[in-house]
């Protein structure tokens, strides 16, 4: 594999979430009464984890073994939770800090405190999601080139 195949996924997987995040941001900011849970946010999630998903698949496709598949997919994953993590959430920070505050009465460290919670389970989630995705892409890519022509 490439030496620069695994830095393009991670910033591509950083422009998905940070686009996802920018969108959400705007949609909470637009949010008159409670938030709800709408067809576009829905539809939205959808697409970026399939993006998502794409890329890790694509990622595994170009790897030369299982094994470096699991540990491109890990560290992939692992830098763009870490980064993207933090990316959406100093994006989507006002929006949810002006929600809490309308809804709720909290110490002024809540809503930090659970972004920062949120960024360290994206960055464990993506690690975890992405090896395994990128294992099952070389595993696809790897049945797909044993199977004898018909």
């Amino acid at each position: 594999m490439s030496r620069i195949v695994a830095p393009l996924a991670t910033v591509v997987l950083i422009a998905i979430g940070a686009i996802e995040a920018r969108v959400s941001a705007q949609q909470l900011a637009e949010t008159v009464g409670r938030p709800r849970l709408e067809s576009a946010g829905v539809m939205l999630t959808a697409a970026g984890l399939l993006a998502s998903t794409v890329v890790y698949l694509v990622l595994g496709h170009l790897a030369e073994d299982d094994r470096a598949a699991l540990r491109a997919g890990a560290l992939t994953g692992a830098l763009a939770g870490l980064i993207g993590g933090t990316a959406r959430a100093f994006i989507i920070d006002d929006p949810v800090s002006d929600l809490v505050t309308r809804y709720a009465s909290v110490p002024d460290w809540f809503v930090p405190a659970a972004l920062a919670v949120f960024v360290a389970l994206s960055c464990a989630g993506s690690a975890v999601g992405g090896a395994a995705l990128a294992w099952t892409g070389r595993r696809l890519s790897r049945a797909a080139r044993s199977r004898p022509p018909a």
